[in-house]
């Protein structure tokens, strides 16, 4: 009896130790210089961008607390110049928390339908707004121009597009992605919306694409992700003008020439219900 609760205590303290270390691992942290002056920071499947120009930081999106915190030490890696902007994605908290981190004497930024639905989150601190725009919002790093452009709803209706025109470079969150569908049921936006938003993000003149999660891509993959929508749109609607019910279109519709794209097992049929809710509801 004695030896079997010696093996439990001995199996019980290993299990632990196993828990703990897959807890304290390390998160992966990589910054990727995308073009002059312009980075793309990781932190595990978050991606932010951030600008080092004239002797000052342009930062997007701090993640959390502890992402935060490495955010801004890879950023002294490159330069002491001071973080004068942080600029808002959108609202989800596993993007714009842990603001704090990076001190004061920085001017904070988002959309304007961000005023109001602000404050802390599990992941940390989320920054009031000091400035908010509608459309659009220029911001100068001395000559070097940052472009803040809201696309209209998409993923969010306070989803915004950081495009720097002279370095070709344009970030977005969430809506757009290389490869991949979109998050189960559009994150609850509307199909069409996110296709009409992706559209005007096709029409600036950029060659690199800086998603929030995933790898970086090009304009090529926002037409692309266009396409996808469309196809999935135009696939949908016609099963549901024969009468169809969601279920059916959802176990007999396949688009296999997306078959390869990350999440097509796992969100086809989630996509597939976020369309027939669009269309159910417009009917």
């Amino acid at each position: 009896m004695k030896r079997f609760i010696l093996i439990q205590l001995v199996l019980g303290l290993f299990l632990g130790m196993g828990q703990l270390s897959a807890q304290d691992e390390p998160p992966t942290i990589k910054v990727q210089k995308v073009a002059e002056d312009v980075y793309l920071y990781s932190y595990n499947i978050h991606n932010s961008l951030f600008v080092v120009a004239n002797d000052t930081v342009l930062v997007t999106d701090p993640q959390n607390t502890d992402s935060a915190q490495r955010y801004l030490e890879e950023i002294r890696k490159i330069t002491q110049a001071p973080v004068r902007y942080m600029v808002y994605s959108h609202r989800h908290g596993d993007h714009i928390s842990g603001g704090d981190q990076f001190g004061s004497g920085f001017t904070t930024i988002g959309h304007v339908n961000m005023q109001g639905k602000l404050g802390p989150t599990s992941y940390g601190e989320r920054l009031p707004l000091d400035m908010s725009f509608s459309d659009k919002l220029s911001v100068f790093l001395g000559d070097l121009e940052v472009q803040l452009i809201y696309p209209g709803p998409n993923e969010s209706d306070d989803n915004i597009i950081v495009f720097i025109p002279d370095r070709k470079v344009a970030f977005q969150v969430d809506t757009v992605g290389v490869r991949r569908l979109p998050w189960r049921v559009f994150s609850g936006g509307k199909p069409s919306n996110w296709r009409d938003a992706l559209k005007i993000l096709a029409d600036l003149e950029f060659d690199v694409l800086a998603p929030g999660h995933g790898v970086v891509g090009g304009k090529e993959h926002v037409v692309e992700y266009i396409e996808y929508i469309e196809d999935l749109i135009n696939a949908v609607r016609e099963r549901m003008d024969r009468g169809e019910s969601l279920e059916q279109i959802q176990e007999s519709l396949q688009l296999p020439e997306y078959a390869d794209w990350i999440f097509y097992e796992q969100f086809l049929k989630m996509n597939i219900e976020a369309v027939h809710k669009e269309f159910s509801e417009a009917r």
